[in-house]
């Protein structure tokens, strides 16, 4: 008897040692604050190794169509930090390629974070949020970043770079501001309404965008996000950042209270966009204070 009750409990201590969390993840996002400047743009920042890494699970967005039939990335490693005023997130996910421009079946890789608009422990739906239980999303892209490289390169033109032999004679809409517009309205219609989707966001790669629900997903005027991604042996590391006061438009994020945060990651060599993504659920985030 004596024998069959330590093989038990030997069995028992070796399912809970299988059953452990990778090393490095914690049971919420854990924001340290630091002093200074925040590597706000800097994936690559040694200040990243004072976070702790917590190890987010994701799943298949198979609440509404268009939904996921083909599984993406199922884990992203998630640090923060923050320094009072601003906060910014390192989310770090495996991807064989790089997949900045859109192409026939494929699209452009992706993250997002989200926060609920209102704060407390009354959570709306991780999925987009609900009527009158708003949420609030920071949306990064890499093709928007490649393009803000270009854009800031002055003169760096994406057809160039993919036709390097192609000749060109004339582009009308290059003959003067007012053709460019009269052409818009026939050949761009989207472009000349104003549709945001059109335009880079703000001055760089990363859209704030609100949405109570699928299917109304708009973008907020007050543009604060930052970030970028550095993608490199396999794996995109990105930044993702906002600030901390956000007021009634984006919502507050405060020192010493539990918030809450949730991910989307979307992997475009399997065209994943819009609603097709993987995605987490509501993962607690505390911001550490001094």
């Amino acid at each position: 008897m004596k024998t069959r009750i330590i093989g038990i409990l030997c069995a028992l201590v070796a399912l809970s040692s299988c059953s452990r969390k990778p090393a490095g993840d914690t049971e919420q996002v854990v924001a340290l604050r630091v002093q200074g400047a925040l590597p706000l743009e800097d994936p690559a920042s040694a200040l990243w190794r004072q976070a702790p890494e917590y190890s987010a699970t994701l799943l298949k967005q198979d609440v509404t169509e268009p939904m996921l039939t083909e599984p993406g990335v199922d884990r992203v490693g998630v640090r923060a930090l923050h320094n009072g005023e601003w906060i910014v997130f390192r989310l770090e996910w495996s991807d064989p390629t790089q997949d900045l421009i859109p192409l026939a079946g494929r699209s452009s890789d992706a993250a997002a974070i989200q926060f609920p608009l209102q704060p407390g422990d009354h959570l709306p739906d991780n999925a987009m949020g609900e009527k009158g239980k708003g949420v609030r999303i920071w949306y990064w892209k890499a093709v928007w970043q490649d393009d803000t490289s270009r854009a800031q390169a002055k003169g760096g033109d994406r057809i160039a770079s993919l036709y390097p032999n192609a000749a060109i004679d004339h582009y009308p809409f290059q003959a003067s501001e007012t053709a460019r517009a009269e052409m818009e309205k026939r050949y761009a219609p989207a472009r000349a309404a104003g549709n945001p989707i059109t335009t880079l966001p703000g001055d760089g790669p990363v859209q704030v965008l609100m949405a109570e629900g699928f299917g109304n997903t708009r973008v907020v005027a007050a543009q604060t996000g930052r970030g970028r991604g550095m993608w490199a042996g396999g794996k995109w590391t990105t930044t993702l950042a906002r600030p901390l006061a956000g007021g009634t438009e984006l919502g507050n994020l405060e020192a010493g209270k539990r918030n809450y945060l949730a991910l989307a990651i979307w992997d475009g060599a399997k065209s994943h966009a819009g609603s097709r993504k993987m995605r987490s659920n509501w993962i607690p985030l505390v911001l550490r204070t001094p």
